[in-house]
């Protein structure tokens, strides 16, 4: 488990091949080193603060063998960071990584916090419709982590998990739960227990329940 690469970027105003003109912070930059704090890079930043960063979102991870996929399925060739990740990551899929996993990266400590829920700002940045369909069909996501211990991150560093408290919920049950099944009520009761979830994903998922239930 290795990092591929690091990047980070200020919100900026994106104009695509389509003739959108929008502000977001998805357009970053490899970088050969980026600090890491509780709130997230130095320099890199979100436009939408509602529904992205924060401490629980401090960082975002997608998985670097998920491009090779993507140039088959759009027939383009896709630079890294084109899904706005930090950090590119190999041997590391949502099949792999769980809620609560932490992992020492050369001095820093991160704690993996809940899937991406994505938006259709990666079909816009793109310049590609459906994007954001077929994530939420295959649930090539990437996820989120906050960060216990700050510190330098860099490409190559390996992740080396120290702790693993929730192995039965890794990032695709949680997408199956919150995208495809929002009426299995006892697995997202489950879910909302689990005290190392993103506050802001135990919210969404305790909306799915019925009242009585909670």
């Amino acid at each position: 488990m290795n990092i591929k690469a690091v990047s980070i970027g200020r919100p900026q105003l994106i104009s695509n091949s389509n003739g959108q003109t929008f502000k977001s912070g998805i357009r970053k930059q490899p970088v050969q080193m980026a600090f890491l704090r509780k709130g997230g890079f130095d320099l890199d930043g979100v436009a939408d603060l509602r529904h992205h960063g924060g401490e629980d979102r401090a960082v975002c991870f997608y998985p670097f063998e998920h491009y090779q996929w993507w140039e088959e399925w759009t027939g383009k060739s896709l630079t890294i960071p084109s899904f706005g990740e930090n950090i590119t990551v190999t041997k590391m899929l949502e099949d792999d990584i769980c809620i609560g996993d932490i992992y020492q990266v050369g001095d820093t400590i991160i704690q993996i916090t809940q899937g991406r829920i994505p938006c259709v700002t990666i079909d816009r940045s793109n310049g590609i419709k459906g994007m954001l369909s077929e994530i939420i069909q295959t649930g090539k996501t990437g996820y989120f982590a906050r960060v216990l211990q700050e510190g330098e991150i860099k490409p190559d560093l390996e992740l080396k998990l120290q702790e693993r408290p929730n192995p039965g919920l890794n990032i695709s049950v949680l997408h199956r739960l919150f995208f495809h099944e929002r009426q299995n009520y006892e697995e997202i009761l489950g879910v909302v227990a689990v005290p190392e979830l993103a506050n802001d994903m135990r919210e969404k998922f305790e909306k799915l329940l019925p009242s009585k239930r909670l």
